[in-house]
């Protein structure tokens, strides 16, 4: 017998239209990290009523080739307190608001065979007591096939303070938002798949500390952003390619910090980056290596690298929030504000757990991993 659960993952649609749930990006990748597939995509929902609704389920059935169910999950609005359905945070559409809601549903076995996977929500009016029912929303990821062999842009031994995990920074932009308050300037999340590097010291840490910092270091509390290990350390090309675009001249914001609603304003909001360089390595893949130090750069626009020449130092221009680190995306195209972001693996990396070292030929990396590039330098 296969299972279908046809009750309760019904695909039943209600008369009354009372939202429109649209996904993005337009295409949906499969990320094949170590242990499993991971989804990284979100719902836009809008209201299209003035009704007050409340989001009570979110489902999904996950189906092979052959459309036969492989698994299910679910959240709702049953428990004490913070019910399941509280953990994608706003959960309530006022009227004819926008709502951006990262699927909660992010990882399955990597052994799985899926060949789509179908969404139903439950909304509910708390002054009508009226559910309204979206049981047929359809995801189709691919596997995406990279074709650039990539090496890790840092040397040493790093950490990945922030990665795109469900949980990132990287992952959590409301691109309905962001759109809203850029005009449309800035319309895709370049960052959806982003990695930063950070170099780890002798010591084990990512900076230096004497006793009173070490005994304050919470949240990145600190006052020097240059005592850590990666401030102005090379940055690497991770593969052979064209420069097709560098930005050299952007001050390092040590002392202050980016000011959005400035560049906003002035229509700057690629200085998010701070100092960069974008390197082609075919028609679809594009290495953005962001944060660089002002006047590090030592290649120019137009030049051929190879893998591991070095490029420039790290600093801390741009957006770099908290933490001196490198910003590394890759995408399928040269404008980070509109093209779209790829996962992507690295080569020859060994992992380093704990005592233990890994070795891996190829390796997809995400927070929390120690990491060490086994490519030598040129």
């Amino acid at each position: 017998m296969i299972p279908k659960m046809n009750g309760f993952l019904s695909d039943h649609e209600s008369e009354q239209t009372v939202v429109s749930i649209t996904v993005e990006p337009k295409t949906i990748y499969f990320e094949e990290s170590r242990d499993s597939l991971d989804l990284n995509f979100d719902f836009v929902i809008t209201g299209l009523t003035e009704r007050r609704l409340h989001i009570r389920f979110i489902k999904v059935a996950v189906y092979d080739m052959s459309a036969n169910l492989a698994t299910f999950k679910h959240l709702n609005h049953n428990g004490v307190g913070t019910p399941g359905i509280y953990t994608i945070g706003k959960f309530e559409i006022n009227g004819q608001e926008t709502l951006d809601v990262f699927n909660p549903f992010h990882k399955f076995p990597k052994q799985m065979e899926i060949g789509y996977l179908r969404y139903m929500f439950t909304f509910y009016d708390p002054e009508t007591k009226t559910e309204f029912y979206y049981g047929n929303i359809i995801v189709t990821p691919a596997l995406f096939k990279q074709k650039v062999k990539l090496s890790i842009p840092l040397r040493g031994v790093l950490t990945i303070l922030d990665g795109h995990d469900f949980y990132s920074h990287h992952r959590r932009f409301a691109m309905s938002l962001v759109r809203a308050v850029t005009g449309g300037k800035f319309t895709s999340n370049f960052s959806r798949y982003s990695i930063d590097f950070t170099v780890v010291g002798p010591d084990g840490n990512t900076r230096e500390m004497n006793q009173e910092e070490f005994d304050k270091n919470y949240d990145f509390h600190f006052s020097d952003v240059t005592k850590f290990y990666t401030h102005e350390v090379t940055v690497f090309a991770p593969a052979e390619g064209v420069v097709v675009e560098v930005i050299d001249d952007l001050e390092d914001l040590i002392d202050s910090p980016f000011d959005m609603e400035l560049a906003i304003k002035e229509d700057k909001i690629k200085e998010i980056a701070g100092n960069y360089i974008i390197i082609k390595h075919n028609e679809g893949e594009f290495s953005h290596l962001f944060h660089l130090l002002k006047n590090s750069i030592e290649v120019t626009l137009g030049q051929e690298v190879e893998r591991g020449q070095p490029l420039a130092k790290t600093g801390f221009s741009g957006a770099a929030t908290t933490y001196s680190h490198l910003h590394y995306q890759l995408m399928d195209g040269p404008d980070f504000l509109n093209d779209n972001p790829l996962p992507c693996k690295f080569s020859d990396v060994t992992l380093v757990l704990g005592p233990k070292k890994v070795r891996y030929e190829e390796l997809s990396i995400d927070t929390g991993d120690f990491i060490q590039s086994n490519f030598d330098v040129v």
